[in-house]
């Protein structure tokens, strides 16, 4: 039981020390540092600061008399206290890191490189990066195995979404899609995101269709996405690449694509 207290009152923003002495203060009632070391089993030397700390979280009050003798306020108005520092804390934190996160002279990391698996983690991947973008994004989702993979998982329902948010806001979007998708649009009525540009690139004179898809945006980070089609249902991976470099590199074969590719209605 006393365990399963001081893991929460951790998980409130106390130390185990802190949760300790706050414990033992609240059990039986008052002390000095040297009541306080025996009662709750901590370091005497680690007392002080440890009462110190607790004060400046105004959950114990101090007594200046000689010595100093310290209690702990009514356990109802400890946890009031403890949640407020919490939520305090909580909002804090998140203002400071989407500080960092949307900074727009911090770079992530200089050509950087991270592989991502499951469709969920993926997907989450592009939201964020088209969340991100400030000027263009360029979707070639012209891999037939990639149609599998969305025909079971509602990713392109996420992505048009978040797209015609995007075009909205006024950037500019380039999708390629196969020539598979778009006689299923056809069929099925689908109409095209209002405002991007589309085109539809054949694969099927293709030797060695890829699998999977890629997604640039503004020419700053980009993800292929490939597709494990052997599974049942199919699996997605990606590789996510951060930095001009290397994404020049592959921005070049999405060019050579989209200049292969017919307008729609052609």
């Amino acid at each position: 039981m006393m365990n399963t207290l001081i893991e929460s009152l951790q998980q409130l923003g106390l130390t185990s020390y802190e949760a300790k002495v706050l414990i033992a203060l609240t059990r039986y009632g008052s002390g000095n540092v040297a009541d306080i070391h025996a009662l709750s089993g901590i370091p005497r030397s680690a007392v002080y600061g440890v009462l110190t700390k607790l004060n400046d979280k105004g959950i114990i009050e101090t007594q200046h008399t000689k010595p100093m003798r310290y209690r702990a306020i009514a356990p109802v108005q400890v946890i009031d206290r403890l949640k407020v520092n919490y939520e305090n804390a909580v909002e804090t934190s998140l203002e400071q890191l989407e500080q960092i996160y949307h900074a727009p002279d911090v770079s992530i990391e200089e050509d950087g490189v991270w592989n991502i698996s499951g469709v969920k983690n993926v997907t989450d991947k592009i939201v964020q990066m088209l969340d991100s973008a400030k000027e263009e994004i360029i979707l070639a989702s012209t891999y037939p195995s990639l149609d599998k993979a969305t025909e079971t998982y509602p990713i392109m329902e996420i992505i048009t979404t978040k797209l015609q948010e995007k075009i909205d806001e006024g950037l500019k979007v380039k999708i390629t899609i196969s020539e598979h998708q778009a006689r299923n649009d056809h069929l099925t009525g689908k109409k095209p995101i209002h405002g991007a540009e589309v085109r539809v690139y054949s694969t099927e004179d293709s030797a060695h269709p890829l699998k999977g898809g890629i997604i640039v945006i503004d020419d700053q980070e980009l993800l292929i996405i490939t597709v494990k089609d052997e599974f049942a249902p199919p699996n997605l991976i990606a590789t996510w690449y951060n930095g001009k470099e290397q994404v020049s590199i592959f921005r070049h074969f999405i060019e050579v694509e989209w200049k292969a590719s017919r307008s729609i209605g052609c």
